[in-house]
């Protein structure tokens, strides 16, 4: 094999001296012995001796070029060595002149070999689709579709997509898809910071949704906010429960107290009604004055009212108690429904960002905000179609990446799916 591209070489070479076209290298030469100029490449033609004798011109529509020193040469559907050789037949002999230093002008008589006539610039190929900036691009000698789509910035959807009449900027898409992300995050950490607060825990996972990519600090930052509120609403939680406990332990206290005041007033009323009875008898039988009896009932009236007194009051403390224990399960019930509606408007508004995300991934993908596909590691398969110009048609080939291109091609590109791409 090595020996047979060393053969290759060496007869490129030979062509190479042989037609005296010294500005080429060996590679543009065996594509040189191929390919035929056509109208828009760009050709030289150089005389030797004659320093001032370079003349570049590009091919016209009618297939000709001027000649130095007045005239046309017709190239078009010529190799570069028919070429070379047709210019050195036409201007051999041709008297030019040249202005020396001196401001003298000197006849100049073209002898063989003294033409040198090149491809200066090849007419440029268009690559069109899914790629990142479709367009013009200058032709390379060699150049492969592979090649062309890497100048292009390599395969994309976004651009090809962003581009078309009525679509929105590939930038704003991307922005957007970023912000939605960051709201989508904010909402997920939120679910997870209210279950966790159901949950009675202090903390939470912190680990970011599998679906979503988002800069470390931007997940930092949303972590960070969810947890100091997680923090701060618990703190406020066992502050108010406990304040509610330890009103309803004092109450119970006061209880207690009153219970044992109240127990002592019951024996004390009784004590005051038997002795208001023995009063009465004492007095039925003249052995006391009415001054004795009024004391006794203002006794037992006074004792009465304080048992009264503090009837009340035990009532009223069991009240409170029962008002504090409400208010406790008022709080732990009323917290609870509060983070449900709000574990419920976080899921609805997760849900409708999901679907906007899933909206525009469907114009970035598969970019995941780079812009560009490498080759070979997506799940999507470029199919190639080449059109290129054959005399007065145009060939649509179908080509793979490695195809080799020529001037003036133009290349479209497709991305599908790789499993649509199999099935077809």
């Amino acid at each position: 094999m090595k020996g047979k591209i060393r053969s290759r070489l060496s007869a490129c070479c030979m062509t190479v001296l042989a037609s005296g076209i010294l500005g080429l290298t060996t590679s543009d030469v065996c594509h040189a012995g191929q390919y035929k100029l056509a109208p828009g490449d760009t050709v030289e033609i150089a005389i030797g001796g004659l320093s001032d004798q370079r003349n570049r011109a590009q091919i016209q529509i009618d297939g000709t070029i001027p000649l130095p020193g007045g005239g046309t040469a017709e190239v078009a559907g010529l190799t570069p060595a028919e070429m070379q050789s047709r210019i050195e037949t036409l201007l051999q002999g041709k008297v030019l002149r040249q202005r020396l230093t001196d401001g003298r002008d000197q006849a100049f008589v073209v002898k063989p070999g003294d033409v040198m006539a090149s491809v200066a610039e090849y007419r440029p190929i268009y690559v069109s689709g899914d790629v990142l900036t479709p367009g013009q691009q200058v032709y390379r000698a060699s150049m492969t579709v592979r090649q062309a789509v890497a100048v292009a910035g390599g395969f994309s959807l976004l651009r090809s997509r962003g581009t078309q009449p009525g679509a929105t900027d590939p930038a704003d898409l991307l922005r957007d898809y970023q912000s939605l992300a960051t709201e989508y995050t904010k909402e997920y950490f939120h679910i997870v910071r209210t279950s966790a607060e159901l949950d009675g825990r202090d903390t939470f996972d912190a680990s970011p949704p599998n679906d979503i990519s988002l800069p470390a600090g931007v997940i930092a930052s949303v972590v960070k906010a969810e947890q100091a509120s997680l923090k701060t609403s618990q703190s406020d939680y066992v502050t108010e429960r406990r304040f509610l406990e330890d009103a309803v332990k004092q109450t119970d206290d006061q209880f207690a107290t009153l219970k044992k005041q109240q127990e002592g007033e019951e024996r004390g009323v009784q004590a005051d009604e038997e002795e208001l009875e023995r009063v009465m008898k004492a007095f039925g039988s003249g052995l006391l004055a009415s001054p004795r009896v009024s004391e006794s009932r203002r006794a037992l009236l006074l004792s009465s009212t304080r048992r009264l007194q503090t009837s009340v009051e035990l009532m009223r403390l069991q009240r409170q108690r029962e008002d504090f224990l409400r208010q406790a399960e008022r709080v732990s019930s009323q917290r609870t429904i509060n983070l449900l509606r709000e574990q419920k408007e976080s899921s609805v508004r997760l849900a409708d960002l999901r679907v906007r995300m899933q909206a525009l991934s469907q114009k970035l993908q598969p970019l995941g905000g780079s812009g560009a596909i490498p080759v070979g590691t997506s799940d999507l398969h470029p199919d190639v179609i080449v059109v290129r110009r054959s005399g007065q048609r145009w060939d649509r080939i179908v080509a793979s990446v490695d195809f080799d291109v020529e001037p003036g091609d133009v290349i479209e590109v497709t991305l599908r799916p790789v499993a649509a791409n199999l099935s077809n």
